[in-house]
């Protein structure tokens, strides 16, 4: 064979390797490029709403109420001293689910939660009983409108 054969060959066979190694490459880049396009993106929320009915200012009010209420119940079976306590003034003005809960029957016992709040923070030595007067009222509250969530009210109760 002669040299100059020899070299096309050789040139082929390398030509032939890089398109094969570009093709190669190509496909991996194809490939890996939906990839990282769509690992980029926020994951999808597939939490559904606690209501039924959908959140309103008031249902995430009351979810947060909840919080803030298990929390102190922590404090008061710590013995803790408890003030500058949330008393939660949005309760008169936050949006409900359902219109029919906006009204005087509502606003006082929207009024009497409040005050509760402040009876507790108040308290020295009846921690306990005001903290379980201040469930009542949401337990009262709750007989009265929305009563799905008086099983995880009772929760809060200190016995």
């Amino acid at each position: 064979m002669s040299s100059k054969s020899s070299l096309q060959t050789n040139s082929s066979v390398h030509l032939h390797t890089f398109f094969t190694r570009i093709f190669l490459m190509r496909s991996v880049f194809l490939i890996l490029l939906p990839v990282a396009l769509f690992s980029c993106k926020q994951p999808i929320n597939h939490e559904r709403s606690v209501n039924p009915n959908g959140d309103s200012e008031l249902a995430l009010l009351m979810r947060n109420m909840f919080n803030e209420s298990d929390s102190l119940k922590r404090l008061v079976l710590a013995g803790q001293r408890l003030t500058g306590l949330r008393r939660f003034k949005e309760i008169h003005s936050a949006i409900p689910t359902d219109p029919e809960v906006t009204g005087p029957v509502f606003e006082a016992f929207a009024i009497n939660y409040i005050e509760s709040i402040k009876a507790l923070e108040k308290s020295d030595s009846l921690k306990v009983f005001n903290f379980n007067k201040m469930v009542d009222q949401c337990m009262n509250c709750h007989t009265e409108f929305c009563p799905g969530p008086k099983k995880r009210i009772k929760q809060l109760y200190i016995r």
